[in-house]
């Protein structure tokens, strides 16, 4: 049978049509491939090195999603700073090795940090990560004042006036010893986190090292002031060990929960001395921030207790049966330098920490303990004298 003439033209077409539709598919799925692949998020640097007190900066690119940034490996190096939508800063605090990470959704990118000592560098105090063992120190506390205080023997309610007197020396010859500021900026807000009657103990679930897990996640410090008799057991001194490792600060809050300010003063002397001893073998630190029981304070512990007098100027109310929402809200109106009121002992505090921590992260705040609150901004404690804030100095 003869075939159709036109049948050939007709296969040829189909044919070449075929061959178009193969060869352009190819070229367009490539080029959509390579403009997926050029979207994919990367960063800026994977290696960088920085030195002890710099910050260098990374970004991730490109930016149209808002990155989450944390320190994987090496908190002890770095800090984070300056976090934005897409980009950090990373100042180093320590030499040695340190992993950023950056999650972009369910990606995750990650930086290598190699920190180094400069030459400049100083350090003014032991430091907690490098040693907990006691050691030598025959200076002597410069911080007695000159005058006997004034006051009342009623508890303290309200933020009292700037204090006067003779000002607390510095580190390492009257405060404690173990403040470190060299990761902190002096020019932007910050407050200082307090918790009260630890410790509890040293187990992950237990109230206050959840408390230290989230701090050190969000590169913040705080200061524990503990209850000497409650320091009773490998596992509790344990918990102060690792505070003072963690460049927390640790603090006086009496031997007992007894208010000090009905007692006379060898009863105080006692109970404070005996809290200071218990501090000192555990951190080999000497020189303590006091917080009194119930806040309560009398002329006669001024006069006797040769330290600061930590008040504060918020009260999360967490002792009063506040719900974690309530504690959230009392602790959110703190202004810039202010001191707040907390305890590790509460559960519905502990449900409060990480979320206030990332509301201060989020607003680029700093939380810091008492004692670099103070140094940072180049203002002194006084003994004996209470203390509620520490507003940054006005030009």
């Amino acid at each position: 049978m003869k075939k159709n003439s036109w049948n050939k033209p007709l296969g040829a077409a189909t044919s070449f049509a075929l061959i178009l539709s193969m060869t352009f598919g190819v070229s367009i799925s490539s080029q959509d491939a390579a403009q997926a692949a050029s979207k994919k998020p990367k960063l800026s640097s994977k290696k960088i090195t920085v030195s002890v007190g710099k910050v260098k900066t990374i970004k991730v690119k490109p930016a149209n999603k808002k990155v989450k940034w944390s320190v994987k490996q090496g908190k002890q190096c770095i800090t984070l700073t300056n976090k934005k939508k897409a980009s950090v800063g990373i100042r180093g605090k320590k030499a040695g090795k340190a992993t950023v990470q950056a999650a972009v959704g369910a990606k995750k990118l990650a930086c290598k940090v190699t920190v180094k000592k400069t030459v400049s560098t100083v350090s003014t105090s032991p430091k907690p990560e490098q040693s907990v063992t006691p050691a030598q120190n025959t200076a002597t506390p410069s911080n007695v004042p000159t005058s006997a205080p004034t006051g009342t023997p009623e508890p303290t309610e309200s933020p009292s006036q700037t204090p006067t007197g003779t000002p607390v020396a510095t580190p390492g010859e009257g405060e404690y010893e173990g403040t470190d500021i060299s990761w902190i900026d002096p020019n932007k807000p910050m407050v200082a986190f307090t918790f009260d009657d630890g410790p509890v103990g040293n187990a992950d679930t237990d109230n206050s090292m959840v408390i230290h897990n989230a701090l050190r996640e969000h590169n913040a410090h705080a200061t524990f002031f503990y209850i000497g008799s409650q320091i009773n057991s490998e596992a509790k001194r344990d918990e102060v060990k690792r505070a003072a490792e963690a460049g927390f600060e640790v603090g006086n809050h009496s031997y007992d929960w007894k208010s000090l300010s009905s007692l006379k003063e060898e009863a105080i002397t006692e109970s404070i001395d005996k809290t200071n001893a218990i501090l000192t073998e555990i951190t080999g630190y000497h020189n303590f921030l006091f917080r009194a029981p119930n806040l309560a304070v009398s002329n006669t512990m001024r006069q006797c207790i040769n330290a600061p007098f930590i008040h504060c100027g918020v009260d999360s109310k967490d002792w009063d049966k506040a719900t974690t929402e309530n504690i959230i809200a009392n602790v959110k109106k703190a202004k810039d330098g202010d001191i707040i009121l907390m305890h590790e002992t509460e559960k519905n505090t502990v449900a409060a920490v990480p979320e206030l921590l990332d509301y201060f992260q989020e607003k680029d705040w700093q939380v810091v303990s008492v004692s670099e609150l103070f140094l940072a901004r180049g203002q002194k404690m006084i003994a004996g004298q209470d203390h509620h804030n520490c507003p940054p100095k006005q030009e």
